[in-house]
């Protein structure tokens, strides 16, 4: 993508004209209420943590929506390494805020964390360099229920450029929008295998800041890759990357939900999740609604040579349904290049579930390879074009009170030691519910079941175990299966 392809697609053209230059290093800009509450920055929140004296909330850093229940950001947000233990106060999300004078507000209300998160690899103060596992996780029980699209997470990609928006606090070129959203871009400086350092200016307050680029030609189709956890001076930011080390761990903590008694007892309002049949008919439906331009472009499976590998694997709750799938770019290496997406899971769908690699049998349709009509639809969903927002909502308003942390430096060991081992859950509860306890009482028994043929026929998604979209046969068997005290 060009410069200026780029610097348009940061969506703030109209807000500031010194994005057309080329600044060498301070070249972060102020999101206004306006953006911060559409697709994508609306996933992006600021977080609070709770006095528990006062009561009052006062901001610290960033994170990001990944699903309804779930936010990423770094570790050291949630758990302080050098004391061995998680935040004691509670954390709270305010996703899409902005600042209206010396309050806070949003369209979407404001969640306090369940539960903290982190990989065991952050954890282990032994392990260096610190910066390639600094990540973690809050999940919350009530969804913010205006949003249903999140933020779409790209493993293993090579990106030549960063874009990253979150709420910085320190040495902002205006202090009188510090509790703004602030956006900042550049070209990348270092890929490594578990870390990448950008020329985007990071400050305090801007850890746990989603980190992604817009596919070619496309304003609207971000692909995270990174999360900002870090700088080395006053021009560059740096952090973890999206790889297969933590992929099946952030999939977890993407899928978590809570138990049926956590929702009732929260008040958590009623919300269905979209079928990937129902997702491909509204844009079937609603063609102008589809994305359009090189970023795009799909080829047709079944009318082109096999392609030479997977170029990247993806995951987004899309529609609060949760996809997952790989791309193949038919000239790797071009980011004009025409795309084949195969489908690995999507809600209400049962896909072949594995990668294909050349040297496999190639039979697109059942590996689950999409046709170009389908294809354009998941990326149109991808973009967030399905989503309506309801006006109206009162805005959520807190009085903010900047709190002092400790900062994290980043380590200065340059030696990155393999690692070819899985993260594992490093959590603040790890008596996480069991797959049939609806009620979270640590057993499957007659009041789990009870509640399941409660929500019969519905798409309750606490009680829709298989996760294809509604609460039938395939979920009471599972329940049944289970029977008896959680493991």
């Amino acid at each position: 993508m060009h410069r200026t392809s780029k610097i348009a697609a940061l969506g703030l053209a109209t807000l500031c004209t010194p994005l057309m230059a080329d600044t060498p290093c301070e070249e972060r800009v102020a999101s206004n209420c306006v953006l911060s509450s559409v697709y994508p920055y609306n996933t992006i929140s600021r977080l609070f943590v709770e006095d528990p004296d006062t009561g009052s909330l006062g901001g610290y850093g960033t994170a990001f929506l990944v699903s309804p229940h779930c936010a990423l950001t770094n570790g050291h947000c949630v758990y302080k390494r050098n004391k061995g233990r998680f935040f004691i106060k509670d954390i709270h999300l305010m996703p899409g805020a902005c600042r209206d004078g010396s309050w806070y507000s949003n369209d979407y209300g404001i969640r306090e964390a369940k539960r903290k998160h982190t990989n065991n690899k952050w954890t282990d103060t032994s392990y260096t360099p610190k910066r390639a596992v600094d990540y973690g996780a809050l999940t919350f029980v009530c969804p913010f229920d205006e949003i249903t699209t999140f933020m779409p997470l790209t493993f293993g990609y090579d990106s030549d450029w960063a874009v990253m928006a979150g709420y910085a606090t320190e040495d902002t070129p205006d202090s009188s929008k510090n509790r703004n959203q602030w956006l900042a871009y550049g070209d990348m400086l270092e890929i490594h295998e578990r870390w990448v350092r950008y020329d985007a200016h990071s400050t305090g307050g801007a850890s746990g800041s989603p980190v992604w680029n817009w596919a070619w030609d496309t304003a609207e189709l971000a692909e995270v890759f990174a999360i900002n956890s870090t700088h080395w001076n006053d021009c560059d930011g740096g952090g973890p990357r999206l790889v297969w080390q933590n992929e099946d761990l952030i999939r977890e903590w993407m899928r978590w939900e809570p138990s049926w008694a956590e929702r009732l007892e929260a008040g958590c309002p009623e919300w269905a999740i979209m079928t990937w049949e129902d997702l491909a008919d509204y844009f079937a439906r609603n063609q102008d609604r589809l994305l359009r331009g090189e970023g795009v472009a799909v080829g047709n499976p079944g009318a082109m040579a096999p392609p030479t590998g997977p170029s990247r694997k993806k995951m987004q709750v899309i529609e609060r349904g949760f996809y997952e799938w790989y791309e193949y770019d038919m000239r790797p290496g071009d980011p004009t290049s025409p795309r084949m997406i195969q489908m690995i899971s999507a809600p209400g769908a049962q896909f072949h579930g594995e990668p294909w690699f050349p040297g496999m049998n190639y039979e697109p349709q059942a590996l689950g390879f999409l046709p170009p009509a389908k294809a354009l639809a998941l990326l149109s969903g991808s973009a967030g074009r399905a989503s309506k927002r309801t006006e109206g909502i009162e805005a959520a308003k807190i009085q903010a009170e900047e709190i002092a942390i400790e900062r994290e430096r980043p380590d200065q060991v340059q030696d990155d030691r393999p690692d070819d081992e899985f993260d594992v859950l490093i959590s603040s509860d790890l008596e996480l519910p069991c797959p049939g306890d609806l009620n979270g009482d640590g057993k499957v028994d007659g009041g789990d079941l009870g509640l399941m043929l409660g929500a019969w026929g519905t798409n309750g998604p606490a009680a829709d175990l298989n996760g294809d979209g509604k609460v039938d046969g395939g979920d009471l068997g599972l329940l049944l299966g289970a029977f008896g005290d959680c493991p």
